[in-house]
């Protein structure tokens, strides 16, 4: 299962230059990496500049004398969706903050916003649109986590009211939240 999530760059007062990521959204997985290995504007413009991801991970480049395919990926290197997969149609966009809210990606989790003054920011998926700083929350083990999917929780024939009642909910979380 997959945890979708927003990558963006504030760029203006409401603009947001961003691209979608398929794999690893949750705050210690893409989150920690875009702390660690993505915390420059410069290294956020490349990042960005490969548009929509399959995967992130620390390094944007693959190495040219080695094969790299989403199929069979370099380790430690980012899945471009255009470059890796040869999809078209995954180029950065620029959005507002309430089209970071509502995003046209169907069931994005998480949205993680490098500001203007070089912090990386994150709210998750279901939350009032309150900026957290990730540094922070991972550092103190207070990350807040998305509320859980809508269709998921329908598939597993549960509603809202029933999810804090569930005897299965341990394992369903297991599973919702890659063990979190």
């Amino acid at each position: 299962m997959s945890t979708r999530s927003i990558i963006a760059k504030q760029v203006g007062e409401d603009k947001y230059l961003t691209i979608f990521c398929h794999y690893n959204g949750y705050p210690d997985d893409n989150g920690a990496t875009l702390l660690k290995h993505y915390n420059t504007p410069e290294r956020v413009d490349a990042l960005l500049a490969l548009g929509d991801l399959e995967f992130l991970r620390e390094k944007i480049e693959p190495t040219p004398q080695m094969p790299h395919t989403a199929d069979v990926p370099q380790p430690g290197v980012t899945v471009a969706m255009r470059r890796d997969m040869d999809l078209s149609g995954c180029e950065a966009v620029v959005m507002t903050r309430e089209e970071l809210i509502e995003p046209e990606y169907e069931g994005t989790e998480y949205t993680y916003v490098f500001s203007q003054d070089g912090k990386w920011l994150y709210f998750p998926a279901g939350e009032e649109c309150e900026w957290r700083d990730l540094k922070e929350d991972l550092e103190n083990d207070t990350i807040h986590l998305a509320e859980p999917d809508e269709e998921l929780m329908e598939e597993l024939g549960l509603s809202v009211e029933d999810w804090d009642e569930s005897p299965e909910e341990d394992d369903i979380e297991q599973e919702m939240y890659g063990g979190m």
